[in-house]
């Protein structure tokens, strides 16, 4: 498993590259993002912080033409941009192993429709935090774990085989039986902080403390649970106060990727993530409010930075 394409190669999917290749992996960075991967090709891509800092080369384009079959794809797009990601994919073939590391959930989904889930594995980052610092050079602010699992459920010993690629670059990686578990569980962090801190413009840690916003937040989270239950997925805690309190404490500094985004002007991944629980909870009759006014809020604040431009704030 020595030639791996990563489709995506913004800030996490750029730190999983430079590390994969610095050990030794002879690695791809696809994106359309013309001067990152201009500045890749010339100088190597330069990662600094939580991993040391360091400048590896790596091949780098904007055609997948260019790549040719690899034993890994990883896809590390945004949610939103899955389809386009995989309209042209001939790094691909019959024993190649996809990997999705994306926040939300229904990732998955889409990408089996379009390459079939055999070969589909999911990763689940946590406490995975980067960067763009400029064309060329990401910041790692930290990690913890990345959870590895068949998107079928059960072990394998390819799973344990990628693990293993992983874990020589310098990635703390724990192979999963449940990979369902593991993303219920980080989407209930998700949609309890990423929502509100967007429109209020707050940090983890301040959603703790201010007790309008820890409303929201915990409403969000419950909602989730009573959701991931109705699927019959059992999850990886008891009481998402705690679990949520527990993963505040840890970064309580740290902004979520929403709202990032949507500072940035980009399109959030609402759609994957609050918007995702509305329609489960949907279609198993569970009922889901707080969930559907934070997605309503998100899209208003995303329509008015478009129609009105960033001038105007965030909140």
């Amino acid at each position: 498993m020595k030639k791996i394409a990563i489709i995506g190669a913004g800030a996490m999917g750029s730190v999983y590259g430079g590390l994969l290749g610095a050990a030794g992996c002879e690695v791809w960075l696809l994106d359309i993002w013309q001067e990152h991967i201009d500045v890749i090709r010339k100088k190597g891509i330069t990662v600094k912080g939580a991993s040391s800092n360091r400048r590896v080369r790596v091949h780098a384009t904007t055609s997948p033409e260019d790549i040719g079959l690899c034993d890994l794809v990883v896809i590390a797009t945004k949610a939103h941009d899955i389809e386009a990601a995989l309209k042209n994919t001939p790094m691909m073939g019959p024993e190649t192993i996809v990997l999705s590391i994306q926040n939300g959930i229904g990732n998955a989904e889409r990408i089996e429709k379009i390459i079939g889930p055999q070969n589909l594995l999911i990763g689940i980052a946590e406490g995975f935090g980067a960067s763009v610092v400029k064309p060329g050079e990401v910041y790692h602010h930290g990690w913890a774990m990345i959870h590895l699992g068949e998107y079928r459920a059960g072990l394998s010993k390819r799973t344990a085989q990628l693990a293993a690629v992983w874990k020589s670059a310098g990635f703390n990686i724990k192979v999963s039986k449940d990979i369902h578990s593991v993303i219920w569980g980080k989407l209930t962090r998700n949609v309890a902080f990423s929502a509100i801190c967007t429109i209020a413009g707050l940090r983890i840690g301040q959603v703790i403390k201010n007790a309008s916003a820890w409303q929201i937040a915990l409403a969000c989270a419950r909602e989730a649970k009573d959701t991931a239950l109705a699927k019959g997925i059992v999850l990886p805690y008891k009481d998402p106060s705690r679990w949520l309190k527990a993963f505040a404490a840890k970064i309580p500094e740290a902004k979520p990727s929403m709202l990032i985004d949507v500072e940035a002007g980009r399109k959030s991944e609402i759609d994957a993530l609050n918007g995702a629980v509305v329609k489960e909870a949907e279609s198993h009759g569970v009922y889901a409010p707080a969930n559907t006014i934070m997605t309503t809020l998100v899209k208003t604040l995303e329509e008015k930075n478009r129609v009105f431009g960033q001038a105007f704030g965030v909140f």
